[in-house]
């Protein structure tokens, strides 16, 4: 009985425990489920049993305390095993909040531990019961005593049902026997009595059926439930142990894939990428006078981002280079540098008639070192092909999250200077040259795009951007002979002709196949399931929200139905790879309809995106947003035909002395082989004669012809391929025409 009402009072204990942990773990979303829920249990646990102490306390005898030492030795070191696991699984499944591992090793260990001394207990307890010590068996003869023994051991049922049961026998005996006046008449009669019962393990069985049937529902269906419950916690132990214990298996090296996909069969010779990576490193070799000149003049450079880094970095300058003989000066030197080279980013975004006569002055010294570096590009995009060698970084080298693209930022670099060097050019009259190093950073951008991360594409295309704006900023800001612009015309329809204009996903696609084999078991039934410490080293890896995202959003209590789909329901790895396919299908089928035609197709493109991947967590971690690339891709080519026409249409009036009428008019003359498509109206661009010069525009993202009306930005300049305006392509700003 005190055992029974010590049970009801633990199990009270932890209800109350629970519910509390239930409250806060709703309350609070800052830490990781179930760690509220475990705090309270342990808390609702560690309140009874102090309060059992007290009262135990009261009575306690030193024979007690006797009896207590080694069940309590052993429930310590059982709960010491038990912490021994935690810190082995603490070590391996990392994606878990730090002690929660700790926390369920010492709580598993401590429960044990009691759960085996609460079984030697009951053990002993029913050892003393079988005795029939004080329950009326010590008059019956010995072979009845041991019959009643034999079916109440056999029985294996509640103790308290056993020994009423027992004392219901041991009653039937005594009231057979009591007319015996013999001891010798006492055991005749209990031999015929116990043939009489019959086989004993039959009997016991009959007597746990009869008591089972008339035990009340209520405690049938309690036992049911807390059965069921203790099966499926048991299986769960096992499925967590099976899931967490499961490995990943790599059979293919996708960075060696995807620089077979880029390396083309032609010879090293043709490979434009070793001129570019020399132009980098030669970018970055300034002169100590061009260093010294630009402290001089530190306020032509205005960094709008950081204004006060180029004084920051004029008193470097000026400490470093006072006293040349120091020990790290060359160390210094270079960092200074690559200092010089970020500090030159805004201005060397700007166009070159953008810029103020002292920044054009600074301008010229910073080409002029940077002189090399160009050769070597232009030298670069003569050849027909670019490929380099991807890498990982680290310790493996065949991980496509890994690999490196460490040149990106100089190569926007190198270009932002050729456009430089172009606007200097044709402010000298060296208009050709001008042409032809802009023609030489559309052919660095074609070199960027291809089979290669989306990345470097749209780098790519940024620069094929830059070079037909500034050919068309040229072209409008000055006097071009019509040699030279038929010149610049036919070689400009050369260099795009058979161009593709389509963006390849063919290296995201590798990356996510790389990332699958990475993050799904292998080897195992059911396909493979999520590898949960890869899905933590990669949310490591991007931001705090994607982190978020993968931990404490699929295990908080408010996303419990995403803790289920990640253990029991996610995708496995076969059909994640199957969806992976068609949702980069779709993409590329998607990419060859333009903006215009998605428009009137209806189709809205992240919505269908993100159902074929709905339901599949790794996917929605991984997958880019590509509905912008698309758009960037074919403004992209809008820029580039819009140019074609107005070369030719400048050709027209040069030759012709006016503009045609219409677009139809310049074809037929033979300066343009077919109107330029709009790709957001699905129509030829718009063009107008306007007597003197002519107006060309796309009706832009809005998909509305507003006239001819850009948007502004907050300078009042025109803004191009704003959601509320046309984009106009000619005519160009004429401030400073030199005509």
């Amino acid at each position: 009985m005190k055992i029974k009402k010590l049970f009801v009072r633990r199990l009270i204990a932890i209800i109350l425990g629970l519910c509390a942990g239930i409250v806060m773990e709703f309350d609070t979303s800052g830490l990781i489920f179930p760690t509220f829920l475990i705090i309270g249990v342990l808390a609702g646990i560690f309140v009874e049993i102090v309060i059992e102490v007290i009262r135990g306390t009261l009575t306690i005898t030193r024979e007690d305390l006797r009896k207590m030492k080694n069940p309590v030795l052993r429930i310590l070191v059982a709960t010491s095993i038990g912490l021994l696991a935690g810190i082995v699984l603490e070590h391996i499944a990392i994606w878990a909040a730090f002690p929660l591992f700790f926390i369920l090793g010492v709580f598993a260990g401590a429960a044990f531990g009691t759960t085996i001394e609460l079984v030697r207990y009951s053990r002993s307890m029913r050892r003393t019961f079988l005795e029939g010590k004080g329950l009326g068996m010590e008059h019956l003869p010995v072979s009845t005593a041991e019959l009643i023994r034999l079916v109440i051991k056999k029985m294996r049922y509640r103790r308290k049902v056993c020994q009423d049961v027992q004392e219901e026998l041991a009653a039937h005996f005594e009231d057979e026997l009591k007319d015996c006046e013999t001891d010798g008449d006492r055991r005749q009669k209990a031999k015929a009595l116990i043939a009489g019962f019959g086989d004993v393990k039959l009997l016991a069985v009959l007597l746990r059926r009869a008591k089972k049937r008339c035990r009340p529902l209520w405690r049938t269906m309690v036992a049911r439930t807390f059965q069921t419950v203790g099966v499926l916690i048991l299986c769960f132990i096992f499925y967590m142990v099976w899931f967490l214990t499961g490995k990943p298996v790599i059979t293919t090296n996708y960075v060696a894939e995807l620089n077979k996909k880029v390396r083309p069969s032609a010879d090293e010779s043709l490979n434009a990428a070793p001129l570019y990576l020399r132009a980098v490193g030669l970018q970055k070799e300034l002169s100590d006078d061009f260093i010294l000149f630009l402290a001089e003049n530190r306020q032509v450079v205005v960094d709008e981002t950081f204004p006060q880094r180029i004084e920051v970095l004029a008193g470097k300058i000026d400490r470093v280079f006072s006293d040349r003989g120091q020990k790290d000066f060359q160390e210094e030197r270079q960092g200074i540098r690559d200092e010089v080279s970020k500090v030159f980013d805004e201005l060397q975004k700007k166009k070159y008639n953008e810029l103020t006569i002292e920044q054009k002055n600074i301008s010229k010294r910073w080409i002029q070192e940077q002189e090399d570096a160009l050769e070597l590009v232009v030298e670069g995009s003569r050849r027909p092909y670019y490929w380099r060698t991807y890498k990982s970084g680290g310790d493996n080298p065949d991980v496509m999250l890994g690999v490196l693209l460490p040149n990106l930022s100089d190569f926007r670099r190198l270009a932002y200077v050729l456009r430089l060097r172009a606007g200097l050019r044709a402010e000298q009259g060296r208009y050709e040259e001008a042409f032809d190093d802009m023609k030489s950073c559309y052919c660095f951008g074609q070199h960027l795009r291809g089979d290669k991360f989306l990345v470097e594409q749209l780098v790519g295309m940024a620069f094929e951007v830059i070079s037909v704006q500034t050919i068309r900023d040229i072209a409008g800001r000055y006097k071009i002979d019509s040699k030279l612009l038929t010149d610049i015309h036919r070689n400009f329809e050369q260099i795009i002709a058979g161009e593709d204009f389509i963006t390849s996903l063919e290296a995201e696609r590798l990356f996510i196949y790389d990332e699958i084999q990475r993050c799904f078991t292998d080897g195992r039934f059911g396909g493979g399931h999520l590898y949960l410490s890869r899905i933590s080293a990669l949310a490591s890896d991007y931001q705090d929200d994607v982190e978020e995202m993968v931990i404490e959003t699929i295990f908080s209590p408010q996303q419990w139905p995403r803790a289920v789909k990640v253990l029991f329901a996610h995708p496995d790895k076969e059909q994640t790879r199957e969806t992976a396919d068609r949702y980069y299908d779709f993409w590329t089928r998607l990419y060859r309809k333009t903006p215009g035609q998605i428009k009137a197709e209806g189709i809205d493109a992240e919505k269908e995106a993100l159902e074929i991947i709905e339901g599949n967590i790794f996917l929605q971690i991984l997958a880019p947003a590509l509905t912008r690339v698309n758009i960037i891709a074919y403004r992209r080519k809008t820029e580039v035909h819009a140019t074609v026409a107005v070369l030719a249409l400048l050709r027209y009036q040069k030759d012709k002395g006016s503009f045609p009428e219409d677009l139809e008019q310049l074809i037929s003359a033979g300066y343009l082989k077919q109107p330029p498509d709009d790709v957001f109206s699905e129509k030829p661009l718009v063009y107008r004669n306007t007597e003197e010069d002519f107006i060309l525009y796309s009706v832009g993202p809005d998909f509305i012809d507003d006239g001819g009306v850009s948007s502004k930005d907050r300078k009042g300049q025109d803004a191009p391929w704003r959601e509320d305006g046309d984009t106009i392509f000619w005519p160009v700003a004429k401030l400073q025409a030199l005509k």
